[in-house]
């Protein structure tokens, strides 16, 4: 049975920009069907926005990688549910904490080393250890 991952934008972003680090390794888990991806709607469109943006010549292989792993999708939180992860974090990040506390999986994995991880409260709140890709990657351990 694989392991549940939430997957933020951070580190979805960083799994098509770089070919080598802890998300495209966790991808590649993924594909070997070691790990099950999720990630929310918002998590998509915020992933293809920066990368239209910052990376446009990746957003064929950002489809292409979507296209082959097809990660689970979550359903959208509620506003209840993002309003309750406001009192937990910034509210730019409330979707994105509230649907991973919605996805039940376990990590969430992010890059984004200010706003998230390292954050008790939080991780009780989610539900879940909040972790680097790195990080999963340890508690993973995944098998040879």
């Amino acid at each position: 049975m694989p392991i549940r991952i939430f997957f933020d934008s951070s580190a979805l972003f960083a799994s098509a920009y770089s070919a080598t680090g802890g998300s495209r390794e966790l991808m590649r888990l993924a594909f070997r069907g070691q790990v099950a991806i999720c990630v929310s709607q918002d998590v998509l469109e915020e992933t293809q926005r920066n990368l239209s943006t910052k990376a446009p010549e990746l957003t064929v292989l950002y489809a292409f990688l979507l296209a082959l792993l097809a990660p689970q999708v979550v359903a959208d939180p509620s506003r209840k549910e993002v309003w309750e992860a406001e009192n937990h974090v910034a509210q730019k990040d409330a979707p994105i904490v509230a649907a991973a506390k919605k996805a039940k999986a376990a990590l969430l994995v992010t890059l984004d080393r200010k706003h998230l991880p390292g954050k008790p409260e939080l991780e009780r709140f989610v539900g879940v250890p909040i972790v680097t890709p790195k990080e999963a990657l340890t508690r993973i351990k995944p098998a040879d």
